[in-house]
């Protein structure tokens, strides 16, 4: 029988290894789970990982590609805006409803163009297992 994974990493190119760097480490405060040649993974929560490796070659429509931050209230989706606008990252959508899925949320770029999202769930539109992430998350 299959074991269920350990966790997720997602892996994604930059062509800017120090501005991507900085952004997830200094802005987001994401802790560097692992340095590898050519590679940073940081962790996100409790159980979620994104790799980003440099790469010289073109990176296509990165738009196309939605990495998405899940935090527990509308409150910490405004308190994110208002930390990135600090910061000078401006958002691409304000933070607002989305009826149709259940949520609040706000759309920002990260420097390789890819789609950056904060969001918080609907209390009545949370996939199964929610609670159990903030019950064991220590993340701050």
């Amino acid at each position: 029988m299959l074991k269920k994974p350990t966790y997720p990493i997602t892996f994604l190119r930059t062509n800017d290894m120090v501005e991507t760097r900085n952004f997830y480490e200094k802005i987001f405060k994401f802790p560097v789970a692992l340095e590898q040649s050519g590679c940073v993974i940081f962790q996100i929560g409790r159980y979620g990982y994104w790799g980003f490796c440099e790469t010289e070659k073109e990176i296509v429509q990165p738009e196309q590609v939605c990495l998405t931050v899940v935090v527990e209230t509308k409150e910490e989706v405004d308190e994110w805006d208002e930390h990135l606008k600090e910061n000078n990252i401006l958002h691409t959508r304000q933070p607002q409803e989305t009826a149709q899925y259940k949520i609040y949320n706000a759309f920002y770029k990260d420097p390789t163009g890819y789609t950056l999202e904060i969001q918080a769930f609907a209390k009545d539109g949370r996939p199964k297992g929610h609670e159990d992430f903030r019950n064991e998350c220590n993340c701050k």
